[in-house]
């Protein structure tokens, strides 16, 4: 980092810190490119109480100083809406299906910090129902208890445990079932409105019954480790799925006499797919034909994180499988590769590196199409009028300068 630079994000650091020591609930950004994330201009944005009450272009209106409002000066950086991460595991050794209440917490601020994210879906891996009971009770007592400040828990996102065995991926294979009716039941009523997100493969028998059923119950159903067909797949989506997560990923391959699940999601429209834009699981052309095979409203950044996530090269757990971190990849000890090491800054800036498109096309993946996908677009995701002001600081290389939860600055230490 150059001499300027590193004044300039002192700078930013210090007024964050101002922000907190004085309970200042309204001040203005400015001197920034702020992208909506549609358009981008020069100018900046005010935010009062938690919510943002304008943006503007240019200066700041000169009202804003008489009003009291405190000016930050964003040093001509990118001023961005927070990032909405609906598949991830953890962070800093912790994974969100075994951490305790404590251990959440730092994971999330890692993401944070880091990464930008201000509001995720906490991802459980497969496990006995018991365990991903008391997991989904320890978020739930979380979301309940975090504050303005932190990035916002969205929901619970069930990543299993009704898999295919075959393309079962890191998952523990003893783990998965078949989503039989009761189970399905028994999940809904136990972990309550907070499940939002069940991932499963549409192959198994009772799926379209149990797809159906999350439907009414408003929780997403999501296409993942699937040896579908694309018969089985469309058959899926008139009963009720949505979306498809890590595309490419632990799912049937695509063949030009057998299109398979890959082939059913890069071109049904009506579902919304994610992508781990990292260069390990997907080749630069993989992530080209992503972003040209879907609708722009349907592409999703996630970052699959694992607990290895901000760690140098070490060895963690994803549920109580051994994960092997080593020159940037996350992989199971028979070698295969299982999540990802990536945060959603490193995310955005991988699929615009890999699809050669701008800011302004692959921003939403990582902004409103995650929050759209979730059901909180109307309070999240994009910088306009009566949002939730949660807000980024990038530079030009896509480093997390500040992150902004609800109107106040994460500037916690989580080194």
């Amino acid at each position: 980092m150059n001499k300027k630079k590193h004044i300039a994000t002192n700078l930013i650091t210090e007024t964050a810190r101002r922000l907190l020591k004085e309970k200042l609930d309204h001040f203005a950004l400015y001197n920034g490119t702020v992208y909506t994330p549609w358009e981008s201009f020069y100018g900046g944005v005010v935010v009062q109480k938690g919510k943002i009450k304008q943006l503007f272009e240019g200066e700041p209106p000169p009202e804003l100083v008489k009003d009291g409002y405190l000016l930050f000066d964003c040093h001509d950086n990118r001023i961005v809406p927070g990032f909405v991460d609906i598949h991830v595991h953890g962070a800093k050794g912790l994974d969100f299906t075994l951490a305790s209440e404590e251990e959440l917490i730092s994971a999330m601020l890692y993401h944070g910090t880091t990464g930008g994210t201000t509001a995720m879906a906490p991802t459980l891996v497969s496990a006995p129902l018991v365990h991903l009971n008391q997991a989904a009770e320890r978020i739930n007592r979380v979301s309940k208890s975090l504050n303005p400040g932190t990035p916002q828990v969205l929901g619970i996102h069930l990543e299993g445990p009704f898999l295919n065995p075959w393309y079962k991926g890191a998952h523990i294979e003893e783990y998965l079932k078949e989503p039989e009716p009761g189970l399905i039941n028994d999940l809904i009523a136990s972990i309550g409105d907070n499940l939002k997100i069940v991932t499963l493969s549409p192959e198994l028998p009772h799926a379209m019954e149990a797809i159906s059923r999350l439907r009414r119950q408003k929780v997403i159903a999501a296409l993942g480790h699937s040896g579908a067909t694309v018969e089985e797949v469309q058959e899926a989506v008139a009963c009720g799925l949505s979306h498809a997560v890590h595309t490419y990923s632990a799912m049937r391959r695509f063949h030009h006499r057998s299109p398979g699940a890959l082939g059913a999601v890069l071109t049904n429209d009506a579902l919304s797919a994610e992508i781990i834009a990292d260069g390990v699981h997907t080749h630069p052309a993989a992530v080209d034909l992503f972003f040209r095979a879907k609708p722009g409203d349907k592409t999703v950044l996630a970052t699959d994180a694992l607990a290895v996530c901000g760690l140098p090269d070490s060895e963690c757990y994803l549920g109580n499988k051994k994960i092997i971190s080593r020159e940037g990849k996350a992989f199971l000890e028979n070698g295969n590769l299982a999540g990802s090491l990536l945060t959603m800054n490193r995310a955005l800036a991988g699929a615009i590196e890999m699809s050669a498109l701008s800011m302004e096309a692959v921003l939403p993946a990582a902004t409103i199409n995650p929050a759209r996908v979730i059901g909180v677009d109307k309070c999240k995701g994009s910088l306009e009028q009566g949002k939730d002001a949660d807000i980024v600081l990038l530079d030009d290389h896509y480093d997390t300068l500040l992150t902004i939860c609800r109107g106040i600055p994460l500037t916690f230490d989580v080194s």
